[in-house]
C-alpha cells in the first residue's frame, strides 16, 4: 500500500515539475548562491523595468537584469562573496548598496524602495539581505570564511563545523585525535548523525564535486578530503528538507567552496604549534602516576592569490603540511589500558620450570588436565612470555600495577600529511566563467596499540604498530554562462580519486630463554611462537588471552592482552568520475532549477588479509595450550568493482502569494549496486539451500556472478543474471520533494517553513567487503576448541573451491539477501523563524524521519528451540552439544552464517531551536539546541557501517533488538561565536596598538551521554550466538533494568559506573547443564557519560605600515578549563561461568563497569602566528 502511494506522489509532482517548465529553483547549486528581491516606488507599488547590476567586489564581474511586472528580480547563480548592488531606472535615484554577501545555497534577499528624482542622482543604501529565509524550507547554516578561519577547529578540520547546528548528534570533538580527526572519515562513531540518519549517510561536495569515501571503511579508506580553513571560501550545511538538486545520501548536505584568485594579490602564511609542555596530563595517566603523553604537532604553510590578467584571470594555490606525535588518542591506538599477568620482568621467572611452579594446579576453565611440572607449559606460551623487543622489554611485561594486574601504555603515535589547493579563474566577458580547481594530498599514520578484531577490550602490548596511508587527487572544472538575464546555465566536470590502506608492523623478538621450537631473533611471526600456520597468516600473528589469571580462586584477578596487533592488511584504490548540467531559469513567480548528471565508480581492492589467530580464555589455559577457537580467512581477494550511476531534477520554487512560497521538486536517482569485474562476486541466497543435505553433500543456496571466472559450476550453485550476483532491485529512486515558506501576515519578522521529502541513500562498498571470504573465493574457519596449538590453523585449500555443506561441516557463508536494496528516508519539518532585534534570529522548529528498508545484519541460521512437541531433527532438547542439529540448514555455522538485508526500520523526532547573529558590531553567534529521540529495530544503525547494526540476542527477533539507538544522545547544547573585543582604535598611538585588535572565538558544547546496552560473550548460548558483545547481558535475581544505573558524579563511578552486581550468568536451560537462553536486561538502560567543552580561541591582531598587511598571534585552548569527559564504560561483562571450587557466577572480565579513558583529551595549548599581506 505505501509503495502505491509514493508511486501517486511521485506522478504528481512530475506533472508539478513539467508544469513549472513553463514558468521556475532559485539559482543557486553547491557552489553557488543567488541575489533577488523586489523594487517598489515610494508609495509601495511594485516597479517593473528597474535594471539591477550586481558587481563582484573581487573580481570585477558585472551580472545586470531587470525587474519583470511583479517588480521581482533574480540574479542567480553568484560565486559567493561581496557585492555591489545598484537599481536604476527613468525618473528614479540610482540606489546604490555596497558590501551585499552571498553564500552558497542560498538566495539573499534585497529589497529597494526607489525615490523620485534624477536617474543620475546617486543614493547610498544602507542595507542589508533579510536574514529571514522568505523563499525555502531547507533545513541548515552558512558558515563564512571569518567563522571558518575564526573559530578554534581542532586539527583545523572544517567539518568540526557540522555538529555546530540543530538536528545534529556527535562526540566533541577531540584535540588529541590524530590527524585530521574522526569528524572527517563520515563513516563510525567518529561523524555525524544528522536526523537520525547514519554517520555514512551524509554526502560531501567541494566545489560541486561529489568527494565521498565510497568504500565507507573508515580510516582505512581515508573519508573526505578536508582542505585547510584558510583555503576556504565559505561553507553549507543542510541538515534537512534540501531541494532536489541534492541527492545520494539522506543525511546532510555538506558544501565547501574553496577560495579563488581576485584582482588583487593577497596571501598569508602560517604555523600552529602544540608541544607536550604546554598541555595538561591525561586523567588516568595523572591517576596511575604516569608522566603526560607526548603531543606534539606543526602545521604550517600559506596561501597566494591574485590576477593573471586583470578581470580575465585569476589564480589561487595553498599549501598546507602537518607534523605530529601523539601519545593521547586511545581510539587511535595511541594510549591504552589493559591487564597483565603476575609474572616478573626478569628471564628467570619466565623459564618453564618458573611458570609450572607459580601456576602449579591450575587447570583451564573447562577443567581437565593440571599444571604440574615444567613438561605441561606449552611451547607457545614459553615462547610468547620470552619475547623480548629490541630494547629489551618484553613483548608481555609485567604489570604495573601488581594488585589489580592493570597497566597503561603510552607510545608516540606518528601523522604526516601534505596537501595543496589550487584554483584557476578565467571571465569570458560578463558571460561566461570557467573555474579549474584542485586538491592534493598525502598523509600517513602509525598507531601504536590498534584494537583486536576480534575483542575489542582485550589490549595490544607494545610492539605491534598498525599504519594508515591515504592519498587523495580532486579536480573540479566549472562553466558557468550566462544566456540571458533569465537563463544560465552550469555544467561541471569532476575527478575524485582516493587511495587508502592499512597494515600491521611485527617487531623484532628476541627471547630470553630457549623454547622448544627453536625460536630465533627475527621478526614476530606465529611460526617464531611455535604455532604452525599457513603461509598466508605466517606473518600476520595474533595471540589474544582474555580471562581470569588464574581459574582456582573466585577473587583472581582478570588478565586481558593481545600480541600482534590488529591483524590485517589492504589496499583501496577509488575513483570517481562525475559530469552533470543544470538549468536556471526565473520567470515570473517561478523559479525554475532542472538538470541531472551521470557518474562512473571503481573501487579496487588489492593485498587483503583479514585476520589469523588464536584466542584463548584464561591464563591457565594459555599456559596449557588450551585455545578457545582459532579463526582465519584465507582466500582470492583481489576484486574490481564498477557502477554507473545517474540522475535527474525539477525544482519549481513558486511564489504563489506574496508571502508564501511553495518548494516543488522531484528527483530521480539511479543508484546501482557495485559489480565486480574480475567475476569474483558470490554469495548465498538462504531461500534456496537444502535444509537437511545428504551426507554427500549439498551446494543447494550458493550464488555466482554472471562473468564468474572460477571454472565449471558445481550441480546446485545458481549463476546470477548479472555481475552483483543479487537482483539488483530499487536502484530506481523516485524521490519527491514538497516545502514551503510563509511570511505571518501583519509582520515582516515571522517565518513559518516547512516541508516533506524522499530520500534514498547510497550504499557503500563496505558491505561489499564482507562478501570477500564468500564461497568458493574465500572462507572464514573457526574452530571451537580445537584441542591444540598445532591443530589451531591447518593448511588452506587452492581457490577457489566450493565446498559443500553437509551434516559433517560447520560452514560460514555471508550472504547478501538477494532483495538488498538502498535504504529510504522519509523527512518530514515545521519550523517558525523569527527575527528579534539587529542581526538576531531565532529559530524553533520540528524535524523528523521514518526510515526503512535500512541496513543491517544477523545471523540466518540461529539454532531453533526444540521440545518434546516439537522436535528437530530428532533432538528435543535444547544443549550445547545439538546446536548443530538444531539450525535450519544443517552444515552450515549457527553464529557466523551472516545474512546483510534491507530490513531495518528507524524513527527518529528532534525539537531544534537556534539563536543567531549575523557578524556585526564585532559580534557573531550561534546557539544549536537538539531534544531528540531515536528508536531503531537495530539500536547501532547510525554507526554500524556496513552491518547497519548487528542484532544482538535472538537474531529472529526485531522486536527484541527494537530501542533507542547508541548513537544519538537525547540532548545538545553548542555554542559557537566570534568577538571582535572593542578596543580603543580611534585613540591612535600606543593604546590602539596594545589594547586594539583583541578578538575572543570559540565553541561550547554540553550532551548527555549515550543510551548504553550491557551485553554479555554467552559463550554456552543454547542456540549458537556466542560471540564478543552478541547478547544482552542477564540481570540477577532482585535486580531489574531500573536497578542497573548508579548516582552520583561519574568520577565517584569510574570504578563502578553502574551497578555491575546486577548481572550475572544466563539461566541454563539445556538438560546438559551448560546450554544457556538469551540474557534478559533492556536496550539503552543506562546512560554514558555527559561531555561538557569549551574550546576557545584568543586572537591580537596587529596591523603593518602598508594596507592589508598584518601579523595575527593566536592562543588556542582546547577543553581550556580542563574538564574530564569520560569514555563509556566497559560494557562486556565477559564470559560469565561458574566458579570451580564455589559454583557461584565468576566475572571473567576485569574491567566491566569500569571506566578507563576520556573520550576528550586533557587542556591542550596551541600557539599560532599568521602573517597577512
Amino acid at each position: 500500500m505505501r509503495t502505491h502511494l509514493f508511486r501517486r506522489i511521485a506522478v504528481v509532482f512530475g506533472i508539478l515539475g513539467m508544469i513549472g517548465m513553463a514558468g521556475v529553483s532559485y539559482g543557486q547549486t553547491a557552489q553557488t548562491g543567488a541575489l533577488g528581491g523586489t523594487a517598489s516606488d515610494p508609495s509601495g507599488n511594485v516597479l517593473p523595468g528597474v535594471s539591477v547590476s550586481v558587481t563582484n567586489t573581487a573580481t570585477g564581474q558585472v551580472r545586470t537584469t531587470a525587474t519583470q511586472g511583479d517588480g521581482r528580480y533574480m540574479v542567480p547563480l553568484l560565486p559567493p562573496g561581496s557585492y555591489k548592488v545598484e537599481a536604476t531606472r527613468s525618473g528614479f535615484k540610482t540606489a546604490t548598496i555596497e558590501q551585499v554577501r552571498v553564500s552558497i545555497t542560498e538566495t539573499a534577499t534585497l529589497n529597494f524602495k526607489m525615490q523620485v528624482g534624477a536617474i543620475n542622482e546617486v543614493i547610498s543604501v544602507e542595507a542589508e539581505p533579510m536574514q529571514l529565509d522568505t523563499e525555502s524550507s531547507a533545513l541548515g547554516h552558512i558558515t563564512d570564511e571569518r567563522m571558518v578561519e575564526g573559530l578554534p577547529l581542532v586539527s583545523r578540520n572544517y567539518t568540526q563545523i557540522l555538529g555546530l547546528s540543530p538536528g545534529v548528534s556527535g562526540d566533541v570533538t577531540n584535540s588529541a585525535h590524530i590527524g585530521r580527526g574522526d569528524s572527517s572519515l563520515s563513516s563510525g562513531p567518529g561523524g555525524y548523525s544528522i536526523g537520525g540518519n547514519s554517520t555514512n549517510d551524509n554526502n560531501f561536495q567541494m566545489n560541486g564535486d561529489e568527494v565521498n569515501d565510497l568504500m565507507g571503511e573508515s580510516a582505512i579508506s581515508g573519508g573526505v578530503p578536508v582542505p585547510n580553513p584558510d583555503s576556504i571560501q565559505e561553507f553549507k550545511v543542510q541538515v534537512g528538507q534540501y531541494d532536489a538538486s541534492y541527492g545520494r545520501n539522506a543525511g546532510a548536505n555538506v558544501d565547501v567552496v574553496t577560495k579563488s584568485g581576485t584582482n588583487q594579490f593577497h596571501g598569508d602564511v602560517w604555523e600552529y604549534f602544540r608541544n607536550t609542555a604546554l598541555n595538561a596530563n591525561d586523567y588516568f595517566l595523572n591517576r596511575n602516576h604516569l608522566p603526560r603523553g607526548v603531543l606534539d604537532q606543526n602545521q604550517f604553510g600559506g596561501t597566494l592569490g591574485g590576477p593573471v590578467v586583470k578581470d580575465k584571470a585569476m589564480f589561487f594555490v595553498s599549501y598546507q603540511g602537518t607534523r605530529e606525535r601523539d601519545g593521547l588518542d586511545n581510539s587511535a591506538g595511541c594510549l591504552s589500558t589493559g591487564f597483565l599477568p603476575p609474572i616478573a620482568n626478569d628471564a628467570s621467572s619466565r623459564t618453564a620450570s618458573a611458570l609450572a611452579q607459580q601456576f602449579a594446579g591450575e587447570t583451564g576453565i573447562f577443567g581437565g588436565k593440571a599444571i604440574t611440572s615444567a613438561g605441561d607449559i606449552s611451547p607457545t606460551a614459553l615462547a610468547v612470555l620470552n619475547a623480548q623487543l629490541p630494547n629489551g622489554n618484553f613483548v608481555v611485561p609485567a604489570p604495573q600495577n601488581a594488585a589489580t594486574g592493570a597497566s597503561t601504555f603510552t607510545s608516540d603515535c606518528h601523522y604526516r600529511d601534505d596537501q595543496v589547493v589550487s584554483s584557476v579563474d578565467l571571465y569570458q566577458g560578463q558571460k561566461s566563467h570557467v573555474s579549474g580547481k584542485f586538491f592534493f594530498m598525502n598523509s600517513n599514520q602509525a598507531g601504536a596499540f590498534p584494537n583486536s578484531q576480534l575483542l575489542p577490550d582485550v589490549v595490544t602490548v607494545p610492539g605491534f604498530p598498525q599504519t594508515f596511508t591515504n592519498g587523495f587527487r580532486n579536480f573540479s572544472l566549472t562553466h558557468t554562462y550566462t544566456i540571458s538575464s533569465h537563463l544560465l546555465n552550469q555544467a561541471v566536470l569532476g575527478f575524485h580519486r582516493l587511495a587508502g590502506g592499512l597494515g600491521q608492523d611485527y617487531a623484532k623478538v628476541g627471547f630470553a630463554n630457549s623454547t622448544p621450537c627453536g625460536s630465533t631473533p627475527g621478526p614476530f611471526t606465529l611460526s617464531s611462537v611455535c604455532v604452525p600456520a599457513p603461509a598466508a597468516d605466517n606473518p600476520y600473528p595474533n595471540i589474544e588471552v582474555f580471562g581470569t589469571v588464574s581459574n582456582l580462586s573466585s577473587s583472581s584477578n582478570g588478565v586481558g592482552f593481545n600480541i600482534g596487533g590488529n591483524g590485517q592488511g589492504v589496499k583501496f584504490y577509488q575513483n570517481y568520475y562525475d559530469a552533470s548540467d543544470s538549468l536556471t531559469y526565473d520567470r515570473g513567480k517561478h523559479s525554475l532549477h532542472f538538470g541531472g548528471g551521470v557518474n562512473r565508480t571503481q573501487i579496487n581492492l588489492r593485498k587483503f588479509h583479514f585476520f589469523g589467530g588464536l584466542v584463548f580464555p584464561s591464563m591457565p589455559d594459555f599456559l596449557l595450550g588450551n585455545p578457545y577457537f582459532s579463526i582465519d580467512v584465507p582466500g582470492v581477494f583481489d576484486r574490481n568493482w564498477r557502477v554507473w550511476e545517474g540522475n535527474g531534477f525539477v525544482q519549481d520554487d513558486y511564489r504563489i502569494l506574496p508571502r508564501l512560497t511553495l518548494n516543488l521538486g522531484f528527483r530521480y536517482e539511479r543508484q546501482g549496486q557495485l559489480g565486480e569485474y574480475l567475476g569474483r562476486a558470490s554469495t548465498f541466497d538462504p531461500s534456496r539451500a537444502n535444509p537437511n543435505p545428504p551426507d554427500s553433500g549439498s551446494f543447494d543456496g550458493f550464488v555466482v556472478a554472471s562473468n564468474f571466472s572460477g571454472g565449471a559450476i558445481p550441480q546446485g550453485v545458481i549463476r546470477s543474471s548479472n555481475n552483483t550476483a543479487i537482483k539488483n532491485e530499487g536502484q530506481n529512486g523516485l524521490e519527491p520533494r514538497v516545502g514551503f515558506a510563509w511570511q505571518v501576515p501583519g509582520t515582516s519578522r515571522i517565518v513559518l517553513r516547512g516541508g516533506y521529502g524522499i530520500f534514498y541513500s547510497r550504499t557503500t562498498g563496505e558491505p561489499f567487503l564482507q562478501l570477500l571470504a564468500a564461497p568458493p573465493w574465500g572462507v572464514i574457519r573457526q574452530f571451537i576448541l580445537p584441542g591444540s596449538v598445532d591443530a589451531a590453523l591447518p593448511s588452506t585449500p587452492p581457490f577457489p573451491v566450493f565446498q559443500p555443506y553437509s551434516p559433517a561441516t560447520a560452514l560460514t557463508p555471508t550472504a547478501f539477501a538477494q532483495s538488498f536494496r538502498a535504504p529510504i528516508m522519509q523527512r518530514y519539518s515545521l519550523n517558525l523563524q523569527t527575527a528579534l532585534a539587529s542581526d538576531w534570529m531565532l529559530e524553533v522548529g520540528y524535524q523528523g524521519s521514518r526510515g526503512t528498508k535500512l541496513l543491517q545484519s544477523r545471523s540466518f541460521n540461529q539454532a531453533l528451540a526444540a521440545s518434546a512437541s516439537n522436535p528437530i531433527r530428532g533432538e528435543t532438547t535444547n544443549d550445547v552439544g545439538n546446536i548443530a542439529l538444531r539450525v535450519p540448514i544443517e552444515g552450515l555455522d549457527p553464529q557466523f552464517s551472516t545474512l546483510i538485508e534491507s530490513a531495518g526500520a528507524s524513527w527518529y523526532n528532534a525539537l531544534g531551536a537556534s539563536l543567531s547573529k549575523r557578524f556585526s558590531h564585532g559580534l557573531q553567534f550561534l546557539a544549536s539546541y537538539t531534544l531528540a529521540s531515536a528508536l531503531e529495530t537495530n539500536p547501532g544503525y547510525t554507526t554500524g557501517g556496513f552491518s547497519g547494526g548487528g542484532r544482538i540476542g535472538d537474531q529472529y527477533s526485531a522486536r527484541a533488538n527494537y530501542g533507542f539507538d547508541n548513537f544519538v544522545r537525547p540532548q545538545r547544547l553548542v555554542v559557537s561565536y566570534v568577538w571582535q573585543v572593542p578596543g580603543f582604535t580611534a585613540a591612535g598611538g600606543w593604546r590602539t596598538k596594545v589594547l586594539g585588535g583583541w578578538s575572543v572565538s570559540g565553541v561550547t558544547t554540553f550532551q548527555n551521554g549515550q543510551r548504553l546496552t550491557i551485553v554479555d560473550t554467552n559463550t554456552l548460548n543454547a542456540f549458537g550466538i556466542s560471540s564478543t558483545g552478541l547478547d544482552r547481558a542477564q540481570l540477577a535475581p532482585n535486580c531489574s533494568n531500573r536497578n542497573v544505573p548508579t548516582a552520583g558524579n561519574v568520577t565517584s563511578r569510574i570504578d563502578n559506573y553502574f551497578n555491575a552486581s546486577c548481572f550475572t550468568a544466563p539461566a541454563v536451560i539445556g538438560s546438559d547443564g551448560m546450554a544457556t537462553g538469551f540474557g534478559n536486561s533492556g536496550n539503552g538502560i543506562v546512560s554514558g557519560p555527559d561531555q561538557r567543552n569549551f574550546d576557545i580561541a584568543v586572537t591580537k591582531r596587529i596591523r603593518l605600515h602598508r594596507e592589508n598587511q598584518a601579523l595575527e598571534f593566536r592562543a588556542e585552548f582546547f577543553n581550556a578549563f580542563n574538564t574530564p569527559s569520560f569514555a563509556n564504560p566497559a560494557l562486556n561483562i565477559g564470559d560469565v561461568v561458574p566458579d570451580p571450587v564455589t559454583g557461584a557466577a565468576l566475572q571473567q572480565d576485569p574491567t566491566f563497569g569500569h571506566i578507563t579513558a576520556t573520550s576528550v583529551a586533557p587542556r591542550v595549548l596551541q600557539f599560532a602566528l599568521k602573517l597577512f599581506f
